[in-house]
């Protein structure tokens, strides 16, 4: 695999031409693998691409200008733009301390997919924040914009905000629900079906929770709750059923 990525960067310097686009690749700096769909972002002008299945990527850009690379379960870098050379960008993986060991995330479900919609909807993600300007001038109002104009662009960036709020709170869902899972509640708590549902239902975790707990914790976290939920005044019983306290 070495001799591979070898290869492929020795290419990449041969295809390499002066231009207003840098070339490179993204590899994982523990393993030296490629790393796939990471999101690489101008942040001069927001245009962004993401990598391929070697870790390749081609962006436009001017020398100087910076450049962010970021991917689910990685530490965010920056990097300054040549396009004179290729560029080679080692990403770190962040570590999730547990009980007995460092889990280091690989390319799980969750982060596969993670990755795929940051891809897919990186143009959203990355549109700047326009607010509407005001001035002073000549007794006040709104500067450069009159009537419809004003409205939409209102809109659009109300519209966008939205989106980023709705797409990050989807991302941390799916996430709390690759660690807080419907499998080790009930092995913990003996619940299952609609029973299982309404307890996980009446006792959410956050999602801060879930990204810096532990294994121990998370499951000290279920036992508490499941204890609490189970004092007759606590419980929520699906619908059709009775208590039978």
């Amino acid at each position: 695999m070495r001799s591979l990525i070898l290869t492929l960067f020795t290419l990449l310097i041969t295809l390499c031409v002066h231009g207003q686009a840098m070339r490179g690749i993204v590899v994982d700096g523990e393993t030296q693998q490629p790393l796939y769909l990471v999101n690489v972002v101008n942040n001069a002008n927001s245009q962004s691409t993401a990598t391929d299945e070697r870790g390749i990527y081609t962006l436009p850009a001017k020398n100087g200008e910076v450049i962010s690379f970021s991917y689910i379960g990685y530490h965010t870098i920056q990097r300054l733009a040549t396009t004179d050379s290729v560029l080679r960008v080692s990403m770190f993986p962040l570590s999730v301390r547990l009980q007995e060991y460092i889990l280091h995330p690989d390319y799980t479900p969750y982060q596969k997919d993670s990755a795929e919609m940051v891809a897919r909807y990186s143009t959203e993600l990355n549109k700047k924040a326009i607010k509407i300007g005001f001035s002073s001038a000549n007794g006040g109002g709104i500067s450069g914009l009159i009537g419809g104009p004003v409205q939409r662009l209102s809109k659009s960036y109300k519209q966008n905000k939205k989106f980023k709020e709705n797409f990050q709170k989807e991302q941390e869902q799916k996430y709390i629900d690759t660690r807080y899972t419907q499998q080790l509640t009930s092995a913990l708590t003996g619940l299952s079906g609609d029973t299982l549902v309404a307890f996980m239902n009446s006792y959410p975790m956050e999602y801060k929770f879930a990204r810096t707990a532990t294994d121990l914790e998370l499951k000290m976290w279920v036992r508490g709750n499941y204890k609490d939920y189970m004092k007759p005044k606590n419980r929520v019983m699906p619908a059709g059923r009775k208590s039978q306290h």
